[in-house]
């Protein structure tokens, strides 16, 4: 458990240095900036909630989650692999699934910890302006699993290629903005709508689509993600080359 929390620790470190934070934290707090000039405009709760559900919501989940996730997802494995840094870790007599799961865990906090702090000024603004404090919780679940469905796939594909982020970037904006928005069939498999249907409120069912609300569902979905992206991790590890 020691080695496990220590390559946790390392990832965090590695991937919240820099102005690379400054920047993701910037992205971060857009959604509570955009509901603050949305409720300099609003009287009632029931209003700030419908504001916040049409713009600040889906820039959290369509841009916001999404690129930090891609960018510290795909650098905790992908960065270790060109630095050349992965072969020593990989001296240690350690487990390829915990080594996997750790970087896998490192690189979801430090993801996490820029996304959440965007939800949590948003819920603070809806609840300190109108005592909405129902959609704080929720929200802050939809996020952290949202977080980890995009984390595990972009973690692995950053182990696997040096284009992870523009590959990654062509996946959100393409994928999970265009495709899946085009044809309803499609949201059964988007990552964000498996995590946003944790958030189970109403007023964004034009955005889950065809996903049905559930925090259950979500949470057993992004698990399958987690471990399915964890066991591919550990078995390239033990294949690939890692220098």
């Amino acid at each position: 458990m020691r080695a496990f929390a220590a390559l946790v620790a390392t990832t965090l470190r590695q991937q919240l240095g820099g102005r690379r934070l400054l920047l993701l934290l910037a992205l971060g707090l857009i959604p509570a900036g955009v509901l603050a000039v949305l409720l300099a405009q609003e009287r009632t709760a029931a209003g700030a909630v419908r504001a916040f559900h049409q713009a600040p919501l889906p820039i959290l989940f369509f841009v916001v989650l999404p690129v930090a996730s891609l960018v510290l997802g795909a650098g905790a494995l992908g960065d270790e692999r060109r630095d050349g840094t992965l072969s020593f870790i990989l001296l240690r007599p350690l487990p390829r699934t915990m080594l996997a799961a750790a970087k896998l865990l490192g690189a979801w906090l430090a993801a996490l910890s820029v996304a959440a702090i965007g939800a949590a000024a948003a819920g603070l603004l809806l609840g300190a302006r109108f005592h909405e404090w129902g959609a704080l919780g929720p929200l802050l679940l939809a996020v952290a699993l949202s977080s980890l469905a995009y984390t595990s796939v972009f973690l692995t594909l950053g182990y696997l290629t040096a284009r992870a982020v523009l590959l990654g970037l062509v996946y959100v904006f393409v994928w999970e903005s265009g495709m899946t928005s085009a044809i309803p069939s499609l949201a059964s498999v988007s990552l964000m709508r498996i995590g946003l249907s944790a958030y189970g409120r109403g007023g964004i069912e034009d955005l889950l689509g065809v996903v049905r609300p559930g925090a259950g569902g979500a949470l057993a979905k992004v698990a399958v993600v987690a471990a399915a992206a964890v066991a591919a991790v550990a078995l390239l590890l033990r294949r690939r080359d890692v220098t």
